[in-house]
């Protein structure tokens, strides 16, 4: 623990709200001696998958509306994690619900934090060999469309900021990248030929 984390102190915790998403209002004693009041998003984990065809040649991404934007956006496959559920197990249910697509080669690279004034932890898995397995299970007030993307045309997609999980997907792949041994202590074929692949994708 930190310096800093010791001189804040949580006071009580108060429910602001309770809808699709949850804020609550977290008091603190400040090192200071002052108390102030924060709102803070309460909510589950994520995972997102950013998931390469065979030969890794194109990246599978699901268009939708979203409501923040007030227009549809071209995303990542993904979303909360169930109970219990692991970030890649979530990983992979989302990639199959959202667009039919499925995987055996996974990559887990890591999570980051939503932001500031949040709980959430947002994950990215990275998938090798995905193809169509399915038809789509779309949640209610969940529809789309499949959509392929040339890898070649990955980054500049990601640094247009069009997406909601840019950043994201910008660290895994960097630290996708940088592995020296990305299957583990078991070598994947698949993702070492796609680590190859996501190499060639940054600037020399």
């Amino acid at each position: 623990m930190s310096n800093l984390d010791e001189l804040w102190r949580k006071l009580w915790t108060t429910r602001a709200y309770k809808g699709f998403v949850t804020i609550n209002q977290d008091t603190y004693l400040e090192a200071d001696g002052s108390v102030s009041t924060w709102d803070v998003i309460a909510s589950p984990d994520s995972a997102a998958v950013l998931a390469f065809t065979e030969g890794g040649t194109e990246v599978v991404l699901f268009e939708q509306f979203r409501v923040g934007a007030g227009k549809t956006l071209l995303e990542l496959p993904g979303g909360y994690l169930n109970e219990n559920e692991t970030p890649v197990d979530a990983a992979r249910r989302e990639l199959a619900e959202e667009t039919g697509y499925g995987s055996s080669a996974i990559y887990y690279a890591g999570s980051e934090w939503w932001s500031a004034n949040s709980t959430k932890r947002k994950h990215l898995v990275i998938a090798a060999e995905a193809r169509p397995g399915s038809d789509p299970l779309w949640d209610a007030s969940e529809a789309g469309f499949v959509r392929l993307l040339p890898s070649d045309e990955l980054m500049d997609f990601l640094l247009s900021g069009e997406l909601t999980d840019a950043g994201l997907a910008c660290r895994g792949l960097m630290k996708f990248a940088a592995d020296t041994q990305p299957a583990g202590n078991q070598r994947s074929p698949a993702l070492d030929k796609l680590q190859a692949t996501v190499r060639g994708l940054f600037p020399s």
